[in-house]
């Protein structure tokens, strides 16, 4: 026959889930102090860490994306471009100017994945531009010189110049840096994940 467990006075002890505190059962405690830690942790913005929300940027704002310093300056709508690029047929044209400056110790052209907009009508949020120009010299997709900054317009189709965006989403790009390629043994730099985010006002000057 087995023994009672207890005290030794032959009590038997109260298992583990009905055992009490201050009259509550001790399974209750346990779910009040995991409440408590979730309302705790909701007041300065959750569990999850800052680090791994994609920066909120406004225009005039540096961002760093690796190899290059970025700040968008500006969004515009334009009739065209000419010679440069040219819209399609009741089309216009939006322009991303940056100004963009090569932290990285050689020349680079502007990444045509450095830049996307998202959820404008007609253009497809993974979707390239047509190009860059320079805005100093109109040079189409430029040598970029390091640390040397310029003002960069990055270019992209609208389907109707009648339906402009008075407002934009985009994102910025930010780049990884690889000193050995597996591929080639030569340095290079890997698009990375998103490095900011923003909202920017549109200027019409498609008139």
């Amino acid at each position: 026959m087995q023994e009672p467990t207890g005290s030794g006075d032959g009590e038997e002890l109260p298992a583990l889930q009905d055992m009490k505190v201050r009259g509550w059962p001790l399974k209750t405690w346990g779910i009040s102090a995991g409440v408590l830690l979730l309302a705790v942790s909701a007041a300065f913005g959750g569990l999850k860490k800052a680090a791994d929300e994609t920066p909120r940027v406004a225009a005039g704002t540096a961002i760093d994306s690796g190899r290059l310093e970025v700040t968008i300056q500006r969004v515009v709508t334009v009739k065209d471009l000419k010679p440069l690029f040219t819209p399609d047929d009741g089309g216009a044209l939006i322009a991303v100017v940056t100004k963009l400056k090569v932290t990285d110790d050689t020349g680079a052209t502007p990444p045509t994945d450095l830049i996307r907009l998202i959820g404008v009508p007609g253009i497809k949020d993974d979707q390239p531009p047509l190009g860059t120009t320079n805005l100093r010299d109109e040079t189409r997709d430029p040598v970029l010189t390091p640390e040397q900054g310029e003002d960069v317009a990055y270019v992209w189709k609208l389907p109707k110049a009648t339906a402009l965006p008075a407002e934009v989403e985009l994102t910025v790009r930010h780049y990884e840096h690889v000193e050995s390629s597996l591929l080639d043994a030569h340095e290079k730099w890997n698009p990375g994940e998103v490095a900011a985010e923003g909202s920017v006002k549109v200027k019409d000057n498609s008139k």
